[in-house]
């Protein structure tokens, strides 16, 4: 009987989640998984070996919508779940598993969802500093997950699959040469407290470009003024090595185009898990957020922050208007950690 996942609203956090899903996989093979969830992160869940189907959440965030959610529940009833996982923590993710009355509904107590949950979980953040181990306890008996370093099984790291035929289209289209490929991803939606100074990003881009290498900018179209701010920062002379295309890709592009890459450099972000999630060398930049919490789920990933008394704020925006966390890591930090991270594949 199939098993339906109510997955994360956002990219990076359906990354996390994939361990969870792994292992279900991994006990029942034979039982179809289900993924439902928003467009964007569905994107993500198509590239999970372990997922079987994925069905669109017809409603935008936020919305409440009793009526359609109804309405599209008992439509669900049809597929004959035996259970469901419900990995967000909002009322809303845990009704429509409850109006198609599935049996065994599981999740974190969250919005008090006493009468929508069968198996509630009480979360204990510091018994579950890691994201990916609040999914994955939700895989095992609640007696058997009283905290992270007591899981019968650690989760297994993300791994996304490439598609070789649009990779190769990627690499004809844009006119890239993967054998030199570095991937930078600049932006920094959450805020700007997440964000590295963009005259550090172009002085790396700058040093990658001496040193033989391509350059690709990646990031969604909120991010476009941002880069373009950084590639007036480099001399024309060296743009010809530099392919910016931020706003120009899908995010199952993003999955592909990082796939090709000898490195990465990013944020705490979602592209910094899909990065994780391809096994490529990383290195990810950590701001205001921690990454005891939401770490890159990767051998082949460092994670590089200057320390300051105040870190993590989790703001978007420096408190303290110094940003030190980030504005104090240098160019030549950076650098150094992605040359040892290309060294370890070459």
């Amino acid at each position: 009987m199939p098993t339906l996942v109510v997955g994360p609203n956002w990219v990076g956090d359906m990354i996390m989640a994939h361990g969870l899903i792994s292992f279900l996989k991994s006990k029942r093979p034979d039982d179809p998984i289900h993924m439902l969830a928003p467009s964007w992160s569905l994107e993500v869940a198509r590239r999970m070996p372990e997922v079987d189907q994925v069905i669109e959440l017809p409603f935008d965030h936020g919305q409440l919508k009793l009526k359609e959610r109804w309405a599209f529940a008992r439509k669900l009833r049809f597929s004959r779940y035996h259970r469901a996982f419900i990995l967000p923590n909002s009322l809303k993710s845990a009704l429509i598993p409850a109006m198609a009355g599935i049996p065994r509904r599981i999740g974190w107590r969250g919005e008090y969802r006493y009468k929508l949950l069968t198996d509630l979980r009480i979360l204990h953040e510091a018994r579950f500093p890691r994201m990916i181990d609040r999914y994955m306890a939700l895989g095992f008996p609640a007696n058997l997950a009283l905290s992270a370093n007591q899981l019968p099984e650690a989760p297994p790291l993300p791994r996304l699959t490439m598609d070789e035929a649009s990779q190769a289209h990627l690499v004809s289209t844009h006119g890239l040469d993967s054998s030199r490929l570095v991937a930078l991803c600049p932006g920094a939606e959450f805020g700007p407290a997440k964000q590295w100074p963009l005259d550090r990003f172009a002085d790396l881009a700058t040093r990658l470009i001496d040193a033989g290498h391509q350059v690709i900018l990646l990031g969604s179209p909120n991010d476009a003024d941002d880069v373009e701010l950084l590639i007036n920062q480099i001399a024309k002379a060296k743009r010809k090595d530099l392919v910016n295309l931020t706003g120009l890709t899908s995010i199952p592009d993003a999955v592909d185009l990082i796939g090709l890459s000898k490195a990465v450099v990013t944020h705490d972000s979602g592209l910094m898990h899909v990065a994780a999630a391809t096994g490529r060398p990383l290195v990810a930049l950590f701001g205001p957020s921690s990454p005891t919490h939401t770490p890159p789920l990767s051998e082949t990933a460092v994670t590089l922050t200057h320390p300051v008394p105040c870190h993590p704020c989790f703001e978007k925006e420096c408190p303290l208007k110094h940003q030190a966390c980030l504005s104090e890591l240098s160019v030549d930090e950076v650098f150094d950690a992605l040359l040892q991270q290309i060294q370890r594949i070459a």
